[in-house]
């Protein structure tokens, strides 16, 4: 039995994008902290008696993803060159993505241990708040993370997304995008729906403890593109990118929707002055000749750029 067997009730099946939780108002707030309390207990039972906890579960269950992934490419690679596969080559194409399936599942449930478990440890910091444009930074700081249980109508996961076109990000310029697009199915993408945000989506039930989201959008713009500010925030990002590079590991709250994997950080190989839209995180399926994953979340603002610190170094852009 595995981790994935204790996510039941109310904090499985919430709206999640990820660590904040969509649709939350104060009432809801405190069932979902009973919840969080309940599920680490259930699942701290549960792992006394393994020597696995859930960090080196999630990183077990990755490394064979990575080797399921590896084998369905290989098998598409087949395909593509001998315009199909033989009876043994289905079968396995179909074990591998019915495996994949489970390892996915295996890693969404330990991710969503991983937020009861930090709003279990930061309860005082996890609050309601309803987003405006006075404070679209906190959505910004969310944008490509990993979503669960807000689904397109296809089925599939949508991503929390922004107009690209936008070098700033008002509350109307969010929208949920599905993952579909990121899949091509005989040269044709498989889902392109898109979906604006309800104000149901714009309550959310996050770690609000963090100095980024007390400073308006442009100021905290504006600390970041600073020379000096920028220097330094470039070679903290550089020193993640090579360790995402030396682990074959990314950030597990960026996970790619197509195939499982989490996001590694990359910085573009074109010679951009500006900061913004140098970095972005990638999908390690991603090939040269365009024939891999196209999945990736561009860092276009502060707020996502102190996401990627604060989640691998537990500090912002103002604190670095």
């Amino acid at each position: 039995m595995g981790f994935a067997a204790f996510l039941t009730g109310f904090i499985s099946t919430v709206a999640q994008v990820g660590r904040a939780i969509i649709g939350v108002v104060a009432p809801v707030a405190k069932v979902i902290i009973r919840s969080a309390k309940e599920l680490v207990d259930l699942v701290v039972g549960f792992t006394e008696g393994m020597r696995a906890e859930p960090k080196s579960e999630r990183e077990r269950s990755e490394r064979e993803l990575q080797e399921v992934n590896a084998g369905v490419a290989d098998l598409v690679k087949r395909h593509r060159d001998n315009g199909g596969l033989n009876e043994a080559q289905n079968k396995r194409w179909k074990d591998l993505k019915s495996r994949r399936d489970v390892l996915n599942g295996e890693i969404s449930a330990i991710d969503k241990f991983t937020t009861a478990k930090e709003i279990v440890a930061e309860e005082k910091n996890y609050r309601p708040v309803v987003i405006t444009d006075a404070n679209a930074q906190v959505l910004q700081y969310h944008v490509g993370q990993s979503t669960h249980n807000k689904m397109c109508v296809c089925r599939r996961p949508m991503v929390l997304q922004w107009d690209r076109q936008k070098s700033t990000a008002g509350l109307h310029d969010f929208f949920w995008g599905c993952s579909g697009f990121y899949i091509h199915v005989n040269g044709r993408t498989a889902c392109m729906r898109t979906k604006r945000l309800t104000f149901e989506d714009l309550n959310l039930f996050a770690n609000m403890n963090r100095p980024e989201f007390e400073t308006d959008s442009a100021t905290l713009t504006l600390e970041t593109i600073n020379p000096v500010k920028a220097r330094r925030i470039r070679q903290a990002l550089d020193a993640i990118r090579d360790k995402h590079r030396d682990k074959r590991l990314g950030i597990a709250v960026y996970r790619c929707p197509v195939h499982g994997e989490s996001l590694r950080l990359e910085r573009s190989r074109e010679q951009k002055e500006k900061l913004f839209e140098q970095y972005f995180l990638g999908c390690p399926l991603w090939l040269k000749d365009k024939t891999g994953c196209n999945f990736k979340v561009t860092l276009k603002s502060a707020a996502q750029i102190s996401s990627v610190l604060d989640t691998e170094q537990s500090t912002g852009v103002l604190g670095v």
